[in-house]
């Protein structure tokens, strides 16, 4: 494969993961719903330094050491639980504004990355194969790997929030806030248990 077509794969491989639906886009949604396109880009680029920052120790320690994949499911135990107290703090927002604070701080978007046992897997089985790829055609193609992951990766994320921004007003009606909150916060205590079932199977075998 030419190193361009590599740099191609790798960027559209950060589109489809920032398309894929999980707790960090569902983050995204709930704050475009809460505060408009405008300031949800706070969270999306707290998401994004996040997945930099775990990414870049993904490829730290996957290039120094052999982690067992057994630990990575162990996080994603730890992780599932972690998504049901943010959906606990979600389902209790009724309207827009109401008295939750910063739901999304960098903290807890950082929390939510490295808990999250499906990142380190994706990382590990897709990714850094690549990155050893482009390692070998370029020096440093570990780091410009995830440069042209993390750009698909934003502009995809930045674009579904834009896209969903557009039925903000529809969902603003009468009814229909409180609603799509518990949508977003079952949505995330889902993605929780789907999570801890696959651990706990992958443990088991």
């Amino acid at each position: 494969m030419s190193t361009l077509n590599l740099f191609l794969e790798i960027f559209l491989l950060g589109l489809v993961a920032g398309a894929i639906p999980g707790p960090v886009l569902t983050a995204v949604f709930t704050e475009v719903l809460r505060s408009g396109y405008v300031k949800s880009l706070r969270v999306v680029f707290k998401a994004l330094g996040a997945e930099i920052s775990t990414a870049s120790l993904v490829l730290i320690v996957v290039f120094n050491l052999n982690i067992p994949p057994f630990y990575f499911y162990i996080l994603s135990i730890a992780g599932a639980v972690y998504l049901i107290w943010l959906g606990y703090k979600i389902w209790k927002i009724t309207e827009v504004g109401s008295g939750q604070g910063e739901v999304f701080s960098f903290t807890k978007m950082l929390l939510l990355t490295v808990l999250n046992g499906g990142f380190w897997i994706f990382w590990l089985t897709i990714c850094v194969p690549r990155a050893f790829l482009l390692q070998e055609s370029i020096s440093g193609g570990k780091y410009l790997f995830l440069l042209f992951f993390e750009l698909g990766w934003i502009i995809s994320t930045a674009s579904s929030a834009f896209i969903f921004s557009r039925f903000r007003p529809w969902l603003l009606k009468k009814n229909l806030v409180s609603g799509v909150f518990k949508t977003f916060a079952i949505l995330l205590v889902f993605f929780a248990l789907k999570s801890a079932v696959q651990a706990v199977m992958a443990l088991l075998k």
